[in-house]
């Protein structure tokens, strides 16, 4: 088991270093700054590919024969339907707000804005929903 959690962390780590290599590249002037900051964000994430390729299957229990019919799925498609409808009506007013005011926003903020909101939605109300049933 300790292997496979080493071969999980090496993984992250060669694919943090090469997108980190990679983004440097764009920047020769700050090709080290850039690649160590890109490595350093992405490699929790890309740890998480490592977990899949090698740890994912490898469990204690049996996994549910009907993972649908869990209460932490429903939990979760309760919380992402409800997020969306709420990224909707963000989404609908902030168009609103900017078409009446003729501001001008990059688009790479605004969307990386909603993701942030969404996300943050739906592990609000992942939580809610946890701590009612406990």
């Amino acid at each position: 088991m300790v292997r496979r959690h080493v071969a999980a962390a090496l993984t992250g780590l060669l694919i943090a270093s090469g997108i980190g290599l990679l983004a440097g590249a764009f920047a020769p002037d700050e090709f080290w700054l850039r690649a160590v900051v890109f490595a350093s964000c992405t490699v929790g994430p890309a740890y998480g590919v490592g977990w899949l390729v090698f740890l994912s299957g490898v469990t204690g229990e049996d996994p549910p024969a009907h993972v649908e019919e869990t209460i932490e799925h429903q939990w979760l498609q309760r919380s992402t339907s409800a997020a969306f409808l709420d990224l909707l009506i963000v989404a609908g007013l902030g168009a609103f707000a900017l078409a009446v005011t003729d501001l001008e926003l990059a688009a790479s903020s605004v969307l990386m804005w909603l993701l942030l909101f969404a996300f943050a939605d739906v592990a609000v109300r992942l939580t809610v929903l946890r701590r009612r049933a406990a």
